[in-house]
């Protein structure tokens, strides 16, 4: 299983094939290569203060699986994400942690067709309900941002939570049925991480076509996001959204000055092919502008 992380080969890539500039950016900004298939978008300034607080308040409601999610020990790649390594302190006596929350989400060593997909613990077990109430608002705005980034991916991810709701009615998973149900989101995963220090990696649970959304929250200073084998650097202040393929972008975030929260919002292969969603290609820069 792919962890995401390896620098020696990395480094060996970026040695044969390094970028032609070093660009940083600070603007709102659509990144595409050479054939007009869109990279990322960048968004700072995204998500308004209202937004933000929505999102406090959510996290704030999974403080314990957050602080039970640290582990210690030996640093290996099976649990970088999660390591007591990859934190620093809470300015403000925060939880620090990084949790996975999904309605659907098929558990390693369990794939179909011989398991299903199951509501994560994170949700069944620690007032889930009340968190995905708290995030409808969050959840919309990334949904609504979704729709226009990469239009197909909305909607074959759309279909795929729609196709989930009837094979868990048909099953009687009522459980899982009103998750979903409550689930105000068409991704179907989000990763919570607060004072994290993110090393550079990949995110390999979803396809290179395929986009996730990383947003962030917080009081903090100066920040930035490195993208070493695009040549790019951004600013990542609160209230910013970055939408790209984390499977094709290494990325990685340095120590923050303050309390900084992340939420990544992505798709799950898996998921998708369980009910058979068609597999949607690149966001290509042309249908967006036809569209507009």
């Amino acid at each position: 299983m792919e962890k995401g992380i390896n620098p020696a080969c990395e480094d060996s890539l970026l040695a044969q094939y390094p970028p032609e500039a070093q660009i940083h950016l600070d603007w709102p900004t659509v990144v595409c290569d050479k054939f007009g298939i869109i990279i990322f978008w960048y968004l700072p300034g995204a998500i308004d203060l209202p937004v933000q607080n929505d999102m406090a308040v959510a996290t704030a409601k999974m403080s314990v699986p957050l602080a039970r999610s640290v582990t210690c020990g030996a640093a290996a790649n099976d649990n970088w994400r999660t390591h007591s390594s990859k934190f620093y302190p809470s300015q403000s006596k925060g939880t620090l942690g990084c949790i996975n929350m999904s309605p659907t989400w098929f558990l390693q060593g369990h794939p179909a067709p011989k398991f299903h997909p199951q509501v994560l613990a994170t949700l069944k077990e620690f007032d889930g309900w009340s968190f995905s109430q708290a995030m409808y608002r969050p959840a919309a705005l990334i949904t609504t941002a979704l729709r226009v980034m990469h239009l197909k991916l909305y909607w074959s991810s759309l279909a795929t939570k729609l196709a989930l709701g009837l094979w868990a009615a048909d099953k009687k998973l009522d459980e899982m049925g009103d998750h979903l149900r409550e689930w105000a989101s068409v991704f179907a995963a989000l990763t919570i991480m607060c004072n994290w220090c993110s090393p550079l990696h990949h995110d390999p649970l979803s396809h290179p076509q395929w986009f996730d959304v990383m947003t962030t929250f917080g009081n903090y200073g100066i920040a930035s996001m490195k993208m070493p084998n695009l040549g790019i650097e951004i600013a990542y202040p609160p209230g910013c959204m970055v939408g790209g393929s984390g499977r094709i972008i290494r990325h990685g975030l340095d120590m923050a000055d303050g309390d900084r929260t992340a939420w990544v919002w992505y798709m799950k292969d898996d998921v998708h092919e369980f009910v058979d969603s068609l597999r949607v290609g690149y966001s290509e820069y042309w249908s967006l502008t036809d569209a507009l």
